[in-house]
């Protein structure tokens, strides 16, 4: 067993430079992810009115389904290699550095099509550019991601790090929600130039400072098999019990996230123009709750303010079956004051699965004597692809029931959406009190004698 150089650990935390250059790469990618991911429809598939459909629409959905399920089946195997290469700069880095700039190139180039019109040729360069898209993204968060245990080896920075990523995340949000007005000045190719030219040194100027921790790649002798390495990864139970837990709240933000819109309209009866204002304000809780959550962690233990805002969303959700003109609010102010309470109760589920993800590799590491934190890494991102798409699923049906004033029983489906979100939250905070490194998450478990191997 090789020695871990995390066994002999300072009580002081580390400089927050650290925790600033990883957040500046976490930033970039979530700027250009977010563009894509409320640009890229209405770019090919235009609404009625605002320009010429550049894919067939019944085909749209289908490529980038396949584009997700390409990019899955290469997600072992990038945690793999990320694990297992020999680079003086480390594991993780060289991937991180040679995917950012084909990550920039291929998000600039997925907004020209080769056809000004519907096309077929527009469909398949459409899916081969989300493909390469797709990978090289991955080929950045999976290393990044994997790297936190590397850079934090202590609790407290641990939980410290994933606040400033969680708040310049939110802040990526935030500058790719200026798209739409980048768009109507100067256009999709030239919005796209501007995002670049902003993400490109957040992307590389980290890697002036950011260094691995030595003493953490693995000997060729040493090594797992691929497969053998998939097996010991699935048999851990505390990876079990969090990715179980992430499978229900990440089902339950991703529904949240796709019916902001429908509540905006539908049930507190406003136009689409207002939503910023309920995204803004959802923004604005969770950057005022980190601090807080950040605060709590080191004082009472990371469990217990993760379960605790399982339980609180859990309770919050549902109150979107009661916003209505019954109640003596505006309905305007009672959505807003909704979407504030449930981004303060999730504020510890958004923030702090990076800590727990950390703890579990550390707890591998007892257990097979080796470093493998991409394995967990790339598990977590193939599970994020697959309930994204299940979300996407799923949601539909949820509308049947209604998702307008115009319906029969008017938006049922859209507030049925709060109460299900509900449902998962409780049944995630079930599952996680099951969670075996509880012990680890308390206060005197966080000054450092569980990272040793």
């Amino acid at each position: 067993m090789q020695e871990n150089p995390s066994q002999t650990l300072p009580e002081a935390l580390p400089s927050i430079r650290i925790d600033l250059n990883f957040s500046l790469i976490q930033l970039g990618t979530t700027i250009i992810w977010s563009v894509c991911d409320g640009w890229l429809l209405y770019f090919y598939l235009p609404p009625e009115g605002k320009g010429q459909a550049l894919v067939p629409l019944a085909l749209y959905g289908i490529v980038t389904f396949i584009a997700k399920v390409i990019n899955g089946l290469f997600t072992p195997a990038i945690g793999y290699w990320s694990d297992h290469l020999q680079n003086r700069w480390g594991r993780r880095l060289p991937l991180m550095f040679s995917a950012s700039l084909p990550l920039v190139a291929v998000f600039v180039l997925i907004w020209l099509p080769p056809i000004q019109g519907e096309s077929l040729l527009n469909l398949l360069y459409l899916g081969v550019m989300l493909i390469l898209f797709n990978l090289s993204e991955s080929l950045v968060v999976i290393p990044l991601g994997a790297l936190l245990p590397e850079l934090a080896l202590i609790d407290r920075h641990r939980v410290r790090l994933t606040m400033w990523s969680s708040v310049f995340q939110l802040l990526g949000v935030i500058v790719a929600g200026l798209a739409g007005f980048l768009i109507d000045g100067f256009g999709f190719i030239q919005t796209a130039l501007i995002y670049a030219a902003i993400v490109l040194p957040l992307l590389y100027l980290p890697f002036l400072t950011l260094r691995e921790q030595s003493g953490r790649q693995i000997e060729k002798s040493q090594r797992f098999g691929f497969l053998e390495s998939l097996v010991i990864t699935l048999k851990n139970r505390a990876f079990l019990i969090l990715s179980a837990t992430g499978l229900c709240f990440w089902l339950a933000t991703s529904f949240l996230m796709v019916v902001v819109p429908f509540i905006v309209t539908e049930i507190c009866l406003l136009e689409v123009s207002d939503a910023p204002y309920f995204y803004l304000a959802g923004v604005l809780a969770m950057l005022v709750s980190y601090p807080l959550v950040n605060w709590l962690a080191g004082r009472s233990g990371k469990w217990i303010v993760f379960a605790g805002s399982l339980l609180a969303s859990a309770i919050v959700l549902p109150l979107l079956m009661l916003i209505g003109p019954w109640l003596p609010m505006p309905l305007m102010a009672q959505g807003i004051l909704w979407i504030i309470l449930q981004s303060v109760a999730m504020s510890g589920v958004t923030m702090l699965p990076q800590a727990f993800a950390a703890e579990i590799c550390d707890h591998d590491e007892k257990v097979t004597g080796q470093r493998r934190e991409g394995a967990y890494y790339s598990a977590w991102s193939l599970f994020g692809e697959l309930i994204g798409g299940l979300a996407v699923a799923i949601l539909p049906l949820f509308f049947l029931l209604g998702r307008s004033q115009a319906d029969v029983n008017g938006p049922l489906g859209v507030r049925l959406v709060g109460l299900i979100g509900g449902v998962l939250m409780l049944i995630a905070f079930l599952i996680f009190q099951r969670y075996p490194l509880r012990h680890l998450s308390s206060p005197a478990g966080q000054s450092g004698e569980n990272h040793g191997a």
